[in-house]
Protein backbone atom coordinates (compact mmCIF):
# COMPACT_ATOMS: atom_id res chain seq x y z
CA UNK A 1 0.00 0.00 0.00
CA UNK A 2 1.35 3.25 -1.00
CA UNK A 3 -0.09 6.55 0.34
CA UNK A 4 -0.31 9.60 -2.35
CA UNK A 5 -1.17 12.73 -1.75
CA UNK A 6 -4.67 12.46 -0.16
CA UNK A 7 -4.91 8.86 -1.74
CA UNK A 8 -3.99 5.93 -0.98
CA UNK A 9 -2.98 3.10 -3.65
CA UNK A 10 -3.51 -1.14 -3.12
CA UNK A 11 -0.89 -3.40 -5.05
CA UNK A 12 -1.77 -6.97 -5.19
CA UNK A 13 0.39 -9.30 -6.40
CA UNK A 14 0.30 -12.65 -7.42
CA UNK A 15 1.35 -15.33 -9.95
CA UNK A 16 0.14 -13.07 -13.36
CA UNK A 17 1.59 -9.57 -11.88
CA UNK A 18 0.86 -7.25 -9.74
CA UNK A 19 -2.05 -5.21 -9.82
CA UNK A 20 -2.47 -1.51 -7.99
CA UNK A 21 -5.73 -0.16 -7.12
CA UNK A 22 -7.07 3.32 -5.93
CA UNK A 23 -8.90 3.39 -2.24
CA UNK A 24 -11.02 6.05 -3.36
CA UNK A 25 -12.40 4.28 -6.82
CA UNK A 26 -12.93 1.05 -4.72
CA UNK A 27 -15.06 3.20 -2.05
CA UNK A 28 -17.05 4.68 -4.71
CA UNK A 29 -17.69 1.26 -6.17
CA UNK A 30 -18.75 -0.28 -3.12
CA UNK A 31 -20.79 3.11 -2.68
CA UNK A 32 -22.66 2.98 -5.85
CA UNK A 33 -22.81 -1.01 -5.56
CA UNK A 34 -24.49 -0.04 -2.20
CA UNK A 35 -26.80 2.59 -3.50
CA UNK A 36 -27.56 0.46 -6.45
CA UNK A 37 -28.25 -2.44 -3.52
CA UNK A 38 -30.28 -0.20 -1.43
CA UNK A 39 -32.09 1.39 -4.52
CA UNK A 40 -33.31 -1.69 -5.68
CA UNK A 41 -34.28 -3.01 -1.91
CA UNK A 42 -36.25 0.48 -1.50
CA UNK A 43 -38.24 0.23 -5.26
CA UNK A 44 -38.67 -3.46 -4.93
CA UNK A 45 -39.87 -3.31 -1.26
CA UNK A 46 -42.22 -0.28 -2.39
CA UNK A 47 -43.59 -2.18 -5.33
CA UNK A 48 -44.24 -5.09 -3.13
CA UNK A 49 -45.93 -2.59 -0.34
CA UNK A 50 -48.04 -1.58 -3.55
CA UNK A 51 -48.79 -4.92 -4.66
CA UNK A 52 -49.86 -5.98 -1.32
CA UNK A 53 -51.53 -2.81 -0.76
CA UNK A 54 -53.82 -2.97 -3.88
CA UNK A 55 -54.76 -7.08 -2.87
CA UNK A 56 -55.43 -6.14 0.85
CA UNK A 57 -58.22 -3.62 -1.31
CA UNK A 58 -59.21 -6.09 -3.29
CA UNK A 59 -59.41 -8.45 -0.52
CA UNK A 60 -61.39 -5.71 1.72
CA UNK A 61 -63.58 -5.31 -1.52
CA UNK A 62 -64.22 -9.22 -1.94
CA UNK A 63 -65.36 -8.89 1.72
CA UNK A 64 -67.40 -6.38 1.65
CA UNK A 65 -69.29 -7.84 -2.13
CA UNK A 66 -69.41 -11.12 -0.05
CA UNK A 67 -70.84 -9.28 3.23
CA UNK A 68 -73.25 -7.45 1.00
CA UNK A 69 -74.37 -10.42 -1.01
CA UNK A 70 -74.33 -12.55 2.88
CA UNK A 71 -77.13 -9.98 3.40
CA UNK A 72 -78.91 -10.24 0.29
CA UNK A 73 -79.11 -13.55 0.60
CA UNK A 74 -80.37 -13.41 4.35
CA UNK A 75 -82.53 -10.65 3.83
CA UNK A 76 -84.00 -13.13 0.65
CA UNK A 77 -84.39 -15.99 2.73
CA UNK A 78 -86.13 -14.22 5.62
CA UNK A 79 -88.32 -12.67 2.82
CA UNK A 80 -89.31 -16.08 1.29
CA UNK A 81 -89.94 -17.47 4.79
CA UNK A 82 -92.38 -15.09 5.47
CA UNK A 83 -93.82 -15.14 2.28
CA UNK A 84 -94.27 -18.73 2.75
CA UNK A 85 -95.57 -18.25 5.98
CA UNK A 86 -98.33 -15.95 4.48
CA UNK A 87 -99.09 -18.40 1.65
CA UNK A 88 -99.20 -21.37 3.91
CA UNK A 89 -101.52 -19.16 6.18
CA UNK A 90 -103.61 -18.56 3.23
CA UNK A 91 -103.95 -21.72 2.05
CA UNK A 92 -104.82 -22.68 5.73
CA UNK A 93 -108.00 -19.88 5.33
CA UNK A 94 -108.31 -21.06 2.16
CA UNK A 95 -108.92 -24.55 2.91
CA UNK A 96 -110.67 -23.74 6.23
CA UNK A 97 -113.33 -21.05 4.53
CA UNK A 98 -114.30 -23.68 1.57
CA UNK A 99 -114.09 -26.86 3.55
CA UNK A 100 -110.85 -28.02 2.30
CA UNK A 101 -109.31 -28.04 5.46
CA UNK A 102 -107.53 -31.39 5.75
CA UNK A 103 -108.12 -31.54 9.62
CA UNK A 104 -111.55 -31.06 8.90
CA UNK A 105 -111.45 -33.64 6.67
CA UNK A 106 -110.30 -35.70 8.87
CA UNK A 107 -112.49 -34.61 11.73
CA UNK A 108 -115.32 -35.91 8.72
CA UNK A 109 -114.01 -39.08 8.43
CA UNK A 110 -113.69 -39.78 11.77
CA UNK A 111 -117.23 -38.75 12.17
CA UNK A 112 -118.62 -40.91 9.34
CA UNK A 113 -116.53 -43.77 10.82
CA UNK A 114 -118.62 -43.36 14.11
CA UNK A 115 -121.68 -43.95 12.27
CA UNK A 116 -123.42 -46.99 12.72
CA UNK A 117 -123.55 -48.73 9.42
CA UNK A 118 -127.40 -49.15 8.45
CA UNK A 119 -128.05 -52.75 6.68
CA UNK A 120 -130.92 -52.98 3.98
CA UNK A 121 -133.23 -54.86 5.97
CA UNK A 122 -132.95 -51.53 8.70
CA UNK A 123 -133.02 -48.89 5.79
CA UNK A 124 -136.07 -50.58 4.45
CA UNK A 125 -137.72 -50.84 7.68
CA UNK A 126 -137.13 -47.52 8.67
CA UNK A 127 -138.27 -46.04 5.38
CA UNK A 128 -141.18 -47.60 5.27
CA UNK A 129 -142.55 -46.49 8.59
CA UNK A 130 -142.05 -43.05 7.25
CA UNK A 131 -143.24 -43.96 4.09
CA UNK A 132 -146.07 -45.54 4.99
CA UNK A 133 -147.29 -42.38 7.32
CA UNK A 134 -150.00 -40.51 6.19
CA UNK A 135 -149.02 -36.56 5.16
CA UNK A 136 -151.60 -34.61 5.01
CA UNK A 137 -151.55 -31.88 2.31
CA UNK A 138 -150.83 -29.24 5.33
CA UNK A 139 -147.82 -30.97 6.26
CA UNK A 140 -146.62 -31.51 2.61
CA UNK A 141 -146.69 -27.72 2.36
CA UNK A 142 -144.75 -27.12 5.54
CA UNK A 143 -142.13 -29.48 4.90
CA UNK A 144 -141.53 -28.08 1.25
CA UNK A 145 -141.56 -24.18 2.83
CA UNK A 146 -139.12 -24.91 5.81
CA UNK A 147 -136.73 -27.85 4.53
CA UNK A 148 -134.30 -26.86 1.13
CA UNK A 149 -135.67 -28.57 -2.18
CA UNK A 150 -135.72 -27.31 -5.65
CA UNK A 151 -133.66 -25.81 -7.65
CA UNK A 152 -132.24 -22.48 -6.58
CA UNK A 153 -131.31 -20.86 -10.42
CA UNK A 154 -133.73 -21.35 -13.55
CA UNK A 155 -130.77 -21.92 -15.56
CA UNK A 156 -127.33 -24.33 -14.75
CA UNK A 157 -124.88 -27.12 -15.85
CA UNK A 158 -123.69 -29.53 -13.02
CA UNK A 159 -119.90 -29.00 -13.23
CA UNK A 160 -118.72 -30.59 -9.82
CA UNK A 161 -120.98 -33.32 -7.61
CA UNK A 162 -120.57 -33.39 -4.12
CA UNK A 163 -117.93 -36.31 -2.44
CA UNK A 164 -114.57 -36.06 -3.08
CA UNK A 165 -112.81 -34.83 -5.48
CA UNK A 166 -109.59 -33.58 -7.01
CA UNK A 167 -109.32 -29.84 -6.20
CA UNK A 168 -108.68 -28.35 -9.57
CA UNK A 169 -107.18 -25.32 -8.50
CA UNK A 170 -105.02 -26.73 -5.14
CA UNK A 171 -104.19 -30.25 -7.01
CA UNK A 172 -104.71 -32.88 -4.41
CA UNK A 173 -107.85 -34.82 -3.33
CA UNK A 174 -110.64 -32.70 -1.38
CA UNK A 175 -113.61 -33.53 0.56
CA UNK A 176 -116.27 -31.20 -1.65
CA UNK A 177 -119.02 -30.22 0.44
CA UNK A 178 -121.55 -28.91 -2.04
CA UNK A 179 -122.13 -28.65 -5.54
CA UNK A 180 -120.78 -26.48 -8.46
CA UNK A 181 -123.30 -25.24 -10.40
CA UNK A 182 -122.36 -23.59 -14.21
CA UNK A 183 -124.25 -20.42 -14.94
CA UNK A 184 -123.76 -17.66 -16.63
CA UNK A 185 -123.13 -14.24 -14.11
CA UNK A 186 -125.39 -12.19 -12.44
CA UNK A 187 -128.02 -14.99 -12.96
CA UNK A 188 -130.81 -14.95 -9.80
CA UNK A 189 -130.50 -17.10 -6.64
CA UNK A 190 -133.65 -17.92 -5.39
CA UNK A 191 -134.02 -19.00 -1.69
CA UNK A 192 -134.83 -22.75 -1.24
CA UNK A 193 -136.99 -22.71 1.48
CA UNK A 194 -137.92 -20.32 4.46
CA UNK A 195 -135.07 -18.99 6.47
CA UNK A 196 -132.83 -16.41 7.88
CA UNK A 197 -129.79 -14.60 6.25
CA UNK A 198 -127.00 -15.58 8.37
CA UNK A 199 -124.39 -14.41 6.61
CA UNK A 200 -123.70 -11.95 3.85
CA UNK A 201 -120.23 -10.93 2.77
CA UNK A 202 -116.86 -11.31 1.89
CA UNK A 203 -116.37 -14.94 2.84
CA UNK A 204 -112.35 -14.91 2.33
CA UNK A 205 -109.93 -16.01 -0.90
CA UNK A 206 -112.28 -19.60 -0.91
CA UNK A 207 -115.71 -18.60 -0.93
CA UNK A 208 -115.40 -15.30 -2.45
CA UNK A 209 -119.16 -13.45 -1.71
CA UNK A 210 -120.74 -15.63 0.36
CA UNK A 211 -124.66 -15.97 1.22
CA UNK A 212 -125.59 -18.12 4.28
CA UNK A 213 -129.53 -19.13 5.21
CA UNK A 214 -129.91 -20.13 8.43
CA UNK A 215 -133.48 -22.79 8.03
CA UNK A 216 -135.63 -24.14 10.84
CA UNK A 217 -134.81 -27.90 12.05
CA UNK A 218 -131.10 -27.71 11.80
CA UNK A 219 -131.15 -27.08 8.32
CA UNK A 220 -128.17 -24.05 6.48
CA UNK A 221 -127.27 -23.51 2.76
CA UNK A 222 -124.86 -21.56 1.29
CA UNK A 223 -123.98 -19.51 -1.92
CA UNK A 224 -120.44 -18.98 -3.13
CA UNK A 225 -118.66 -16.57 -5.48
CA UNK A 226 -121.15 -14.67 -5.48
CA UNK A 227 -121.77 -11.27 -7.54
CA UNK A 228 -120.58 -8.18 -5.84
CA UNK A 229 -124.68 -6.86 -5.13
CA UNK A 230 -125.47 -8.95 -2.35
CA UNK A 231 -128.71 -8.22 -2.31
CA UNK A 232 -130.02 -9.23 1.39
CA UNK A 233 -128.39 -8.23 4.82
CA UNK A 234 -127.82 -10.33 7.86
CA UNK A 235 -130.83 -10.60 10.25
CA UNK A 236 -133.39 -10.13 6.95
CA UNK A 237 -136.50 -13.38 6.81
CA UNK A 238 -136.79 -14.48 3.43
CA UNK A 239 -139.41 -16.36 1.70
CA UNK A 240 -138.99 -19.63 -0.42
CA UNK A 241 -138.67 -18.13 -3.84
CA UNK A 242 -137.32 -15.30 -2.85
CA UNK A 243 -134.55 -13.53 -4.70
CA UNK A 244 -131.25 -13.60 -2.29
CA UNK A 245 -128.14 -13.36 -4.27
CA UNK A 246 -126.71 -13.14 -8.12
CA UNK A 247 -124.41 -15.62 -9.34
CA UNK A 248 -120.94 -14.42 -9.86
CA UNK A 249 -116.64 -15.52 -10.06
CA UNK A 250 -115.47 -14.46 -7.12
CA UNK A 251 -112.98 -16.23 -4.56
CA UNK A 252 -111.18 -19.38 -5.48
CA UNK A 253 -112.94 -20.23 -8.86
CA UNK A 254 -111.91 -21.41 -12.37
CA UNK A 255 -114.80 -19.32 -13.84
CA UNK A 256 -118.35 -17.88 -13.50
CA UNK A 257 -120.42 -20.42 -11.27
CA UNK A 258 -122.48 -20.75 -8.28
CA UNK A 259 -121.10 -23.17 -5.34
CA UNK A 260 -124.02 -24.31 -3.25
CA UNK A 261 -124.14 -26.31 -0.01
CA UNK A 262 -127.17 -28.12 2.20
CA UNK A 263 -126.08 -28.46 5.90
CA UNK A 264 -127.99 -30.31 8.29
CA UNK A 265 -126.50 -29.91 12.00
CA UNK A 266 -123.03 -29.00 10.07
CA UNK A 267 -122.74 -32.16 8.48
CA UNK A 268 -122.95 -31.37 4.56
CA UNK A 269 -125.42 -33.36 2.66
CA UNK A 270 -125.51 -33.83 -1.06
CA UNK A 271 -127.42 -31.18 -2.37
CA UNK A 272 -128.56 -32.82 -6.16
CA UNK A 273 -131.16 -35.03 -3.55
CA UNK A 274 -132.81 -31.69 -2.04
CA UNK A 275 -132.44 -30.21 -5.66
CA UNK A 276 -134.85 -33.23 -7.16
CA UNK A 277 -136.81 -32.88 -4.34
CA UNK A 278 -140.59 -32.24 -4.95
CA UNK A 279 -144.19 -32.87 -3.98
CA UNK A 280 -144.37 -35.86 -6.73
CA UNK A 281 -141.65 -37.74 -4.66
CA UNK A 282 -141.25 -36.51 -1.96
CA UNK A 283 -140.83 -39.52 0.20
CA UNK A 284 -137.86 -40.27 -1.81
CA UNK A 285 -135.24 -38.37 0.36
CA UNK A 286 -136.45 -40.18 3.28
CA UNK A 287 -134.34 -43.59 1.70
CA UNK A 288 -131.30 -41.12 0.12
CA UNK A 289 -130.58 -38.95 3.70
CA UNK A 290 -131.47 -41.82 6.18
CA UNK A 291 -128.99 -39.89 8.36
CA UNK A 292 -131.26 -37.43 9.32
CA UNK A 293 -134.11 -38.23 12.00
CA UNK A 294 -137.14 -37.63 9.37
CA UNK A 295 -139.64 -39.33 11.89
CA UNK A 296 -138.83 -36.91 14.71
CA UNK A 297 -138.55 -33.95 12.23
CA UNK A 298 -141.51 -34.79 11.14
CA UNK A 299 -143.37 -35.18 14.77
CA UNK A 300 -141.88 -31.73 15.28
CA UNK A 301 -143.33 -30.58 12.00
CA UNK A 302 -147.06 -31.48 13.03
CA UNK A 303 -147.51 -30.12 16.41
CA UNK A 304 -147.77 -26.70 15.67
CA UNK A 305 -149.94 -27.82 12.33
CA UNK A 306 -152.38 -29.18 14.90
CA UNK A 307 -152.39 -26.30 16.99
CA UNK A 308 -153.51 -24.33 14.16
Amino acid sequence: MHAMKNKFMITITDLNGSRNFLLSQIIKKIALYLVLFVFTIFVTGALYIKYLGSKIDRLSQTKTELNELNQKLRDGIAASQMEFEAIEGKIADLEHEFGLDPEADERMIDRLSHIKPTSEEEIKSRADKIVNQTFSDALIKEIFMQIPNGRVMQTYQLSEKFGWRNHPILKRKQFHPGVDLRTPLKTPIYAPADGIIQYSGAGGSGYGNLVEIRHNYGFTTRYAHLDSNLTRKVGEFVNKGDLIAFSGNTGLSTGPHLHYEIRFLQLPLNPLNFIEWNKKNYKEIFTKEEDIPWQSLIKAMQTPLKQR
